[in-house]
């Protein structure tokens, strides 16, 4: 019935099947449905938030369960949550530069902001302050993973950005390209 609650993935894996002194090989096709790849190889994206260096809200999109943005509790609680970790993304730019000064280098990862209810907030600050968040519904998440999705995330961003019909600082939610090039790399896990 789990399976059956969100819309299914399936694939179709051909089989040439012979069987002694019956003649001709026939083919079997054998249909299987798995979860659908959200997240990919391991974790669970809730929702990817974009954040101006301003702290306004340039884009949020939500994942899985909460219905791709559709549904607006669900929506309304991940802007609670992204607000909330802009607190924390603060204490950590601040501490980086603390170290900064004592001739370390500066990582635009920030790694795990904080925990909420069941989702773990992730950030990452760009060289132009711009703030990428990701809600992740999953305890184990490494490190790896998230670094490649924040380059993935940021390269989406950049590319959008350098649109010269495209305003620095405004809104991403009427960019088809960058909606949809999000939702692709979350959902299919191409990081």
């Amino acid at each position: 019935e789990a399976l059956l609650a969100s819309p299914p993935r399936s694939y179709t894996r051909r089989h040439w099947i012979s069987f002694p002194g019956r003649g001709q090989p026939t083919l079997k096709v054998c249909r299987s449905v798995a979860q659908p790849l959200v997240g990919g190889a391991g974790m669970t994206v809730a929702a990817v938030a974009v954040l101006g260096r301003e702290n306004n809200p340039l884009y949020l999109r939500t994942f899985g369960a909460a219905g791709g943005g559709e549904a607006a509790p669900d929506t309304l609680r991940f802007h609670f949550i992204v607000h909330a970790a802009l607190d924390h993304v603060e204490e950590k730019l601040a501490s980086q530069r603390t170290a900064a000064a004592g001739g370390g280098k500066l990582d635009p990862y920030l790694g795990l902001l904080y925990p909420i209810e069941d989702y773990r907030v992730y950030g990452y600050v760009t060289n132009s302050r711009a703030k990428l968040l990701t809600v992740v519904d999953d305890d184990e998440v490494k490190d790896a993973e998230m670094r490649a999705l924040f380059r993935r995330l940021h390269t989406l961003y950049v590319d959008t950005i350098s649109n010269p019909f495209h305003a620095l600082d405004s809104e991403l939610n009427g960019c088809a390209s960058f909606e949809r090039q999000v939702a692709r790399v979350v959902e299919a896990g191409l990081y």
